[in-house]
């Protein structure tokens, strides 16, 4: 296995580039999507969040053999570079035919939306995940990882200023037309492709582990057994699949709070798609200036006592959407974004640092490469949050009467249900996460390993 020293820190800096395109679209169909839907082209709010729920069904399946895909392609261009670059053209394109408008079509719009929606969603995944699986492949370091990953940290926070707060600028300089959500949706489109087009090329020759140890041509029905049995070791990583909770727990707050945000700023506090756009920018700034504390805060504790720190604050930060009201200050309504970025900013590094670490391990532990199936499966719960949180939304939306519609009055009912899930939801996934991270996470040292698998033999 190579070192990350050995790559040039420009190289570096591109294979962590591509998180920015591929997080815009997570951004983008959180945050706008549902929101679009809903108040654009008039769909129920259970309807939309049906559509979000199926897309996200559809592709939970597409990761996992994405995964293993890309843990078997041989070819001239290595195993997962083929895929990055395919998911690149895919979700281009789908995130341009997503909001330009062909969904309005009265015979079979909400066709088009949806195969716009799973062109988005499979891009995503054919990225995402082979991109994912590198920085295990790459160095056994830790502390490596950690850095490596402060990069894509960075990335990630520059995408929440690309889709967070400049995709709702956007749609509310264009004053919420369809051309403006249209122009929104080219604009994005072109960043994400821009930007993962960059990883494509900048992870060229990157070291893939153990080249021998990929599978070879088999027969169906062997490699369906192989695929299954190949669960099995991560199952047995107790590390990982702790992770795995606390990143479906803050997946589930970000989706609920994305699905909810526009509402919220136009119901609640009377600011509409600018004050998302003022509240993203005040978090992806400060998010993005926090990287480095975070990393110097991992340097002096540990990952797991740092991660539940930040957890901590995010779970306060959300609460306080239950207090806020639309005479509060500018001042304070920034605030409550720069520490909801400084918050995000922590769980989300400390996470990623820990997750090639527990995926290391499970790989030594068990001698199997298998890099791209355990990025897949946790890609796998990131997509179950990311669908089941905007369903649960719009379940209550629509239980609590909410109209949908470009302007509706709405009842004492639905702006509190909007205020619910705007904050407790939120809140209390992310005290679940932190609750996970403190009692039940922990990574064994190779020495203690070594003496477990010694005691094993003997």
């Amino acid at each position: 296995m190579s070192d990350i020293h050995s790559l040039a820190r420009s190289r570096q800096i591109g294979w962590a580039v591509g998180s920015a395109g591929s997080t815009t679209i997570l951004y983008v169909l959180n945050v706008i999507l549902m929101f679009y839907m809903v108040t654009a082209l008039g769909l129920d709010p259970i309807l939309a969040g049906s559509f979000m729920l199926a897309g996200r069904v559809y592709d939970a399946a597409v990761d996992l053999l994405v995964g293993q895909g890309s843990d078997a392609t041989r070819s001239r261009w290595g195993r997962r570079r083929p895929w990055m670059a395919a998911g690149a053209l895919l979700s281009t394109c789908g995130m341009a035919l997503l909001f330009s408008g062909a969904g309005r079509a009265e015979a079979g719009g909400q066709l088009v939306l949806m195969i716009a929606l799973l062109a988005t969603f499979t891009g995503y995944s054919a990225f995402s995940i082979p991109s994912s699986a590198m920085p295990a492949e790459v160095t056994r370091s830790p502390e490596v990882r950690t850095g490596m990953m402060a990069w894509r940290t960075f990335f990630i926070q520059v995408a929440s200023l690309a889709g967070g707060a400049l995709a709702p600028a956007m749609i509310a300089w264009g004053g919420s037309s369809p051309s403006a959500f249209a122009l929104m949706g080219y604009a994005m489109a072109a960043f994400i492709l821009v930007t993962m087009g960059t990883a494509v090329v900048a992870t060229a020759g990157f070291p893939e582990g153990d080249l021998a140890a990929r599978a070879q041509r088999v027969p169906l029905a062997l490699r369906v057994r192989t695929a299954l049995a190949g669960f099995v070791p991560l199952f047995a990583n107790r590390p990982f699949l702790v992770l795995l909770g606390v990143k479906f727990c803050g997946f589930i707050g970000a989706a609920a709070l994305g699905a909810t945000g526009l509402f919220f700023m136009r119901d609640i506090l009377g600011r509409g798609e600018a004050g998302m756009a003022q509240f993203a920018l005040a978090s992806g700034i400060v998010g993005t200036l926090s990287v480095p504390a975070w990393r110097a805060l991992a340097r002096l504790g540990s990952k797991p006592t740092v991660c539940a720190s930040a957890l901590l604050l995010a779970c306060l930060t959300s609460a306080s959407w239950l207090f806020a009201a639309p005479d509060e200050s500018l001042v304070l309504f920034l605030a409550r974004g720069a520490l909801a970025g400084f918050a995000s900013t922590g769980t989300l590094l400390m996470t990623l640092s820990m997750l090639p670490d527990a995926i290391s391990w499970g790989v030594e532990r068990s001698g199997k490469r298998q890099e791209g199936l355990y990025a897949a499966f946790f890609e796998f719960f990131q997509k179950a949050a990311f669908a089941i949180a905007p369903f649960l939304v719009g379940l209550i939306l629509q239980t609590s009467g909410y109209r949908a519609g470009a302007v509706a009055m709405q009842s004492d009912s639905a702006l509190a249900a909007v205020r619910f899930s705007m904050a407790l939801i939120p809140a209390l996934a992310q005290a679940i996460g932190l609750v996970l991270i403190l009692l039940f996470y922990d990574l064994p040292s190779r020495s203690e390993d070594a003496l477990e698998r010694a005691g094993a033999v003997l």
